[in-house]
């Protein structure tokens, strides 16, 4: 298959697209806003196309002769989202643009990666993918829309699409100083002998999947899923922050410095997914344990500082 990657470049992307180049089998173009400066640094089945996500690029140029589209771009993150015009403009309409740029241009099959951490709201049980969305933050929201926009194309021409509601996927290779990954950045800190800081009384519940886990599920929906269908991939299990710290300072050989900061009002309480739907197509029957996924993070960091 011919496979453009949208976002290529962070943290999922580069995961993906390395199991991606592991098979040998897909011409793969990575889109993203930053790219490798030396050709040793590139796969020979990998290409790059650098710009940014935004509302007139040339997506037809770069969608041509693609069999399958993943779209992992989002310029906001849960916490640091913009305002609703913004998001609209930054996130939804150029997904629009792609989306149509797909269907013009008789593409295969759109991946869209959405939230499950924050399209569904507050909750107080796992969410189904059948259970109505209801964003209390702009980044659901507009992950909200793009979904709604790849259904609407879907219908409306004989494109395909998949979308993929992931939790929170942490471990080697993630920013530990940017917004996203709190268990990342929670080993990182610990190492580092670092204060960490802790938005509220650490009761948020989140539903957290080491990246190896998330990539596999992620190919497994791919090859295996229905289409013109929405899966939810996270380990189903809920855990809060202060049992996140507390298995922290019980699994490594650190002393823990912890301070707690007010609660922010994007956060959503309880966030965890019901993930019954893939486990029916999954190849994983074992998901990477919380204690094991904060070990293979530590000493990812331990080797490479950062």
């Amino acid at each position: 298959m011919r496979i453009v990657v949208l976002g290529g470049m962070g943290f999922l992307g580069r995961n993906l697209v390395n199991r991606l180049v592991e098979t040998g089998k897909h011409e793969i173009t990575v889109f993203d806003r930053t790219i490798p400066q030396r050709d040793t640094d590139c796969p020979s089945n990998v290409s790059y196309a650098q710009g940014s996500f935004r509302s007139g690029y040339d997506f037809e140029e770069l969608v041509s002769g693609a069999d399958l589209v993943i779209h992992l771009v989002s310029t906001s993150v849960p916490g640091n989202e913009k305002g609703t015009l913004d998001e609209i403009y930054g996130n939804v309409i150029p997904s629009v643009e792609l989306f149509d740029a797909c269907a013009a241009q008789h593409v295969g099959r759109v991946v869209f990666m959405s939230s499950g951490g924050t399209v569904y709201g507050s909750s107080s049980r796992p969410n189904k993918e059948t259970d109505l969305p209801n964003p209390i933050n702009t980044y659901g929201l507009q992950k909200v829309m793009i979904e709604q926009a790849l259904r609407y194309a879907s219908r409306s021409s004989d494109l395909e699409y998949q979308v993929i509601r992931l939790s929170n996927p942490y471990g080697p290779g993630q920013n530990p100083h940017g917004t996203l990954g709190l268990i990342t950045k929670l080993v990182y800190q610990a190492l580092n002998h670092e204060t960490i800081n802790i938005f509220g009384d650490g009761s948020v519940v989140r539903d957290f999947i080491f990246i190896d886990d998330a990539i596999q599920a992620v190919l497994d929906v791919i090859k295996s899923g229905e289409t013109n269908a929405t899966y939810n991939v996270g380990r189903g299990i809920g855990t809060s922050v202060a049992d996140v710290v507390r298995t922290i300072s019980t699994t490594l050989p650190e002393n823990i410095h912890l301070e707690h900061k007010p609660g922010r009002k994007v956060d959503v309480p309880y966030s965890v997914l019901d993930i019954e739907k893939y486990k029916s197509i999954a190849s994983i029957h074992d998901f990477v344990s919380l204690d094991e996924g904060i070990i293979r993070t530590y000493q990812y960091f331990k080797e490479y500082r950062q």
